[in-house]
């Protein structure tokens, strides 16, 4: 009831809400399950309710897809259920689009990846470099330097739900929403330290406890 009356004078709904940490989902599944795919329901029951059929951007998470079978990964990469809140994810975009095919509500899915900027919790891992490097670290500890990611500032990935939310050919369809560019942990270490002007040498042992060494 309180959704739908939330909602009831706007033209349109960005759901973004979502409890997102994954460490977290393994300890209380059952709270992810309740806010992601319960909460997802709430949303659209009441954008189905209203009275002129509110359309909804339902936003995902690249973590659907669990660790890529294929690069790049594209809207037909398999899912898995890799963690609690990926599985939970999954489940509130198959409702999202069982509400599109059984209800006519226009929802789009996007599903954004790797976005940072300002405000950004310090678990991420640009965070994590960054706040090494700020506090004049002399051995960063940044674990396996080759996974791959797709870096989004904040309002990049914005302007792309704004895009999609506009479309009208994207009614019913599931979006990722990156740059194309990829870039390895090592790269996003590397041109930290450019920016902080601390070059650096490095070090090669166990990649899960790789450090980078910056040179003053």
């Amino acid at each position: 009831m309180r959704v739908r009356e939330a909602i009831e004078d706007c033209s349109y709904v960005f759901h973004l809400s979502s409890l997102i940490a994954i460490p977290y989902s393994y300890e209380a599944p059952r709270a992810y399950v309740d806010t992601n795919i319960v909460g997802a329901l709430n949303v659209l029951q009441a954008c189905k309710e209203s009275s002129d059929l509110i359309g909804m951007l339902h936003v995902s998470t690249s973590e659907v897809y669990g660790t890529a079978q294929t690069a790049p990964i594209s809207e037909n990469h398999p899912l898995v259920g890799q963690s609690p809140y990926s599985a939970t994810k999954i489940g509130a975009d198959a409702l999202a689009e069982s509400f599109h095919r059984s209800f006519g509500v226009p929802v789009v899915t996007a599903r954004p990846f790797n976005t940072f900027g300002p405000r950004q919790t310090a678990r991420a891992v640009i965070p994590t470099i960054a706040v090494q490097l700020l506090s004049g670290k002399t051995e960063l500890h940044l674990g396996a330097l080759s996974p791959i990611r797709d870096f989004n500032f904040a309002t990049d990935t914005a302007d792309g739900m704004i895009a999609l939310a506009t479309c009208a050919k994207a009614e019913g369809q599931t979006v990722n929403i990156g740059s194309g560019e990829e870039w390895s942990i090592e790269q996003t270490a590397q041109l930290l330290m450019e920016i902080c002007g601390l070059p650096a040498t490095h070090r090669t042992g166990n990649v899960a406890s790789a450090l980078w060494s910056p040179i003053r």
